[in-house]
């Protein structure tokens, strides 16, 4: 009877001992993020979050380039305590110093994601929150035979009515890798890409670049383009034009591929609140919120459970109906180490 005795008193202690360590309540966190679908953000995350923990979410909204300028600015006095980038750009946070890595035992919810998006970074510098993917747009009423093909866009028909996203974007780089691999070339031989899109660009068969998805759908709307790339994120906007469209994944002869990303949380290096930092990226990659934002067409999810759960109409809609599989992913780090190469190119191909 002692012995049960000493053993209850025992867990009951190092019981008391976890919930004492438990650090107190910050009144706020700030979350660096995008604007994109901002009251959906307040509705599925931020007001859920302070319902349950007490914590009112501030957010500080912008673009990647933007943001990480912040965070580095205020590396000394960080002033944001948890951040979401593309994975070019926490890949250059965290060479900049400004993330740390996560405690991955206050994060239980990562053992629910996807595995490829666990830990994309490495050393736990951040975990993927949002699956994307990306096919190729076009209008069904303006091309005919259908598109299949990367290699579509050099059509003679198409001349005029193509936009690119442009290179110092999320997608840019992997359009280049795609073209180039489609004409034969290779990651380590990206000439062929390089000429390809000379060809588009010299006779003005490219109309335009864009740097958000808004105004490619806004090209599409105004009937000024027809054929694009278009990531999983903008394609329910797109579709909500109520245009006749196919949203479609290369898989022609050549060789094709289905372009696969994810976007990052992480943890601000710094922080005074590491542990509600963290916190709150469980919360956000939880089944639950995982599966509202999708549900909502923010986001599509990385949590294998909602994955599961989410309706086939809306799992089309993020393109995750696909065999992610057979996805290409590429490095970030390596896009990171040649996008200044590649900005030059493409800046002096596009001012021609």
């Amino acid at each position: 009877m002692r012995l049960v005795l000493i053993l209850v008193l025992g867990l009951l202690t190092a019981g008391l001992s976890v919930i004492a360590e438990e650090p107190p309540k910050p009144a706020q966190l700030v979350v660096s993020t995008w604007g994109f679908n901002a009251e959906l953000l307040y509705k599925n995350i931020a007001d859920r979050f302070k319902e349950a923990y007490g914590i009112e979410i501030v957010f500080d909204f912008g673009n990647n380039s933007d943001r990480l300028a912040r965070l580095i600015a205020n590396k000394d006095n960080p002033v944001v305590d948890v951040v979401t980038f593309a994975p070019n750009y926490a890949v250059m946070a965290m060479r900049e110093g400004v993330l740390q890595p996560l405690d991955v035992d206050n994060v239980p919810n990562v053992a629910q994601i996807v595995e490829w998006a666990r830990d994309p970074l490495g050393d736990w510098y951040g975990v993927g929150y949002t699956l994307q993917v990306m096919k190729i747009a076009y209008r069904t009423d303006k091309i005919d035979p259908p598109v299949t093909s990367w290699r579509d866009f050099w059509r003679p028909e198409v001349a005029g009515y193509i936009t690119l996203p442009e290179m110092n974007t999320t997608y840019g780089p992997a359009v280049l890798f795609s073209i180039a691999r489609a004409w034969g070339g290779s990651l380590d031989d990206l000439e062929v890409g390089w000429q390809k899109l000379k060809e588009l660009v010299e006779p003005s068969a490219l109309l335009t670049t864009y740097r958000r998805s808004s105004e490619a759908i806004s090209l599409f709307e105004q009937g000024e383009v027809w054929l694009a790339p278009m990531p999983s994120f903008a394609w329910p906007s797109l579709q909500a034009t109520g245009l006749p469209l196919a949203w479609v994944r290369p898989c022609s002869d050549y060789w094709e591929g289905l372009i696969a990303s994810l976007n990052t949380l992480s943890v601000v290096k710094g922080t005074k609140n590491p542990y509600w930092a963290e916190k709150f990226i469980d919360f956000w990659l939880s089944k639950d919120t995982q599966l509202r934002m999708a549900l909502d067409l923010v986001d599509g999810p990385a949590n294998l459970q909602a994955l599961e759960e989410l309706p086939a109409d809306i799992k089309a809609r993020f393109g995750l109906d696909e065999d992610l599989t057979s996805a290409v992913f590429y490095d970030p780090a390596f896009v990171v180490d040649h996008l200044d190469q590649w900005l030059t190119r493409w800046n002096e191909l596009i001012a021609r």
